[in-house]
């Protein structure tokens, strides 16, 4: 198996286990709980089945193989959760050895084009996507918990050019397997040090890097937002960790060296951007006072789908 699918069938797994926890023990009630004017928790899981089965079926097209059979509709929590099952077997089905080309040969569909890689990644956003919509109705169930723990040894520094090469290797990961980055090539090292030339040891722009047993694990940053002259004193933040080292309080520990770097500059709003769904950013920047301040549809189109962007806000001072 190659490490693209595996990646993508772990995500997919990791994906759906944090929806079926969120789920877990739900009674019908619990089922018709839905927002004024939104969907219900039932029709989530009903539209999670949908979009499952028809990801099958592009599959069996991009695979050469048959196309499985409709699930059967859900009516209780039971069948909701047997419908789930047997439309993630159908993927897991059709992808079943597949490799080397047919993982990644493009394939238009309507004004679309996939791959069988682009597919699987879709399914695993959907289902974090999914249990973005109805996370509020299942509190307490879903919650952001306190940062963990930075790892011992966690060292920030101000990042130096000698850096650049290992921030370029973090970043492209992100570029080349999620849409937590619009961008859509990697970055090359001399387009990464045209970027860094923002930085400077003071002013409202810093760039700060962890590292562990001296070796760079994670970035953080603060750049201009706009360059029309009366957005001077509002910044943008970045932060980026190695994927090893999600979860394991870094990022945090990298905010709250930031905020402290720029606390005395005349910064005044500090914005940021998420693709959306991702709650372990949410919850990063909520943790440090961030506020949502709207939401823009479909405003970028990446891996064969339109994704939405939420931007929070945090006011540095009055």
């Amino acid at each position: 198996m190659s490490d693209d699918l595996e990646r993508a069938l772990v995500a997919m797994r990791d994906a759906r286990n944090a929806l079926l926890d969120a789920v877990a023990g739900l009674s019908d009630a619990d089922l018709g709980r839905a927002r004024p004017g939104g969907w219900s928790v039932r029709r989530v899981l009903e539209h999670v089945v949908e979009s499952e089965s028809a990801y099958a079926k592009l599959l069996a097209h991009l695979c050469g193989r048959a196309q499985p059979d409709a699930p059967r509709a859900a009516t209780d929590v039971p069948a909701v959760l047997d419908s789930l099952a047997v439309t993630r077997a159908d993927v897991h089905a059709l992808v079943d050895g597949v490799e080397g080309e047919t993982l990644y040969r493009l394939a238009r569909v309507g004004h679309e084009e996939y791959s069988v890689l682009s597919v699987l990644q879709n399914i695993a956003a959907h289902d974090r996507d999914h249990l973005g919509q109805i996370a509020d109705l299942l509190a307490p169930r879903v919650a952001h918990g306190p940062a963990p723990a930075a790892p011992p040894g966690l060292h920030i520094r101000r990042a130096t050019a000698a850096d650049l090469e290992r921030v370029n290797e973090i970043y492209n990961h992100y570029v080349r397997h999620t849409a937590i980055t619009f961008d859509i090539e990697p970055f090359t090292l001399d387009e990464r040090r045209a970027w860094f030339a923002q930085f400077a040891a003071d002013g409202p722009h810093r760039l700060l890097v962890g590292e562990v047993e001296g070796a760079v694990v994670a970035y953080a940053g603060t750049h201009r937002f706009r360059t029309k002259a009366a957005y001077d004193t509002t910044v943008e933040t970045t932060v980026y960790c190695a994927p090893e080292m999600q979860g394991r309080g870094v990022g945090s520990a990298l905010y709250g060296a930031l905020f402290e770097a720029i606390r005395e500059e005349d910064v005044r709003m500090a914005v940021a951007g998420i693709t959306m769904p991702n709650d372990a950013s949410v919850a990063l920047h909520e943790r440090f006072g961030f506020e949502r301040a709207g939401l823009m549809h479909g405003v970028g189109r990446k891996f064969g789908r339109y994704w939405d962007v939420l931007w929070m806000e945090k006011r540095l001072r009055e």
